[in-house]
């Protein structure tokens, strides 16, 4: 079974890593998709951003890296993906995102599986990493060793 986890990943956190190695063990294969929508202005350009999910996923062999400024149905469809996979870290965010789940559904016939994040990480968000990095704060523990440096040298220097 393929599933497809989507977002902006703008810049990658140990949360999207956590949900990314989970949805590796539960899936055959894994497609990370790096989306850009058009009303949301990103430091990072798409094939950034794919890079730095690329570097931090390369010890799993089921996951592929793919971005999209398309819909999320259309790129399902381009993959061969069953199923969409979404982190949820609080309950609030569980409403909106079955807002989505639904019109997935309508739109594509998907189905949608959430996977609540882990305690550890359900306070961490790419804003969080991107005001730490700003202000040359410890990563440690929110973003993944291999991309710190590039994280720092695209929102420190801002």
């Amino acid at each position: 079974m393929k599933a497809l986890f989507a977002g902006s990943f703008s810049p990658p956190t140990c949360g999207h890593l956590d949900i990314i190695r989970r949805g590796a063990h539960l899936f055959d294969e894994l497609y990370v998709a790096v989306l850009s929508q058009s009303g949301k202005a990103y430091h990072l350009p798409p094939a950034q951003r794919a890079r730095m999910l690329e570097k931090i996923t390369r010890d799993y062999p089921n996951v592929k890296v793919v971005h999209s400024t398309g819909l999320l149905v259309d790129l399902m469809r381009e993959v061969g993906a069953d199923v969409i996979l979404r982190g949820v870290r609080e309950p609030v965010e569980v409403r909106d995102e079955l807002q989505v789940a639904e019109a997935h559904r309508k739109l594509g016939g998907s189905a949608t599986l959430f996977l609540p994040a882990l305690p550890e990480f359900s306070r961490l968000s790419s804003t969080i990493v991107r005001e730490c990095a700003y202000h040359r704060a410890p990563l440690t523990d929110m973003a993944p060793p291999e991309i710190i440096d590039e994280i720092y040298a695209v929102y420190a220097a801002r």
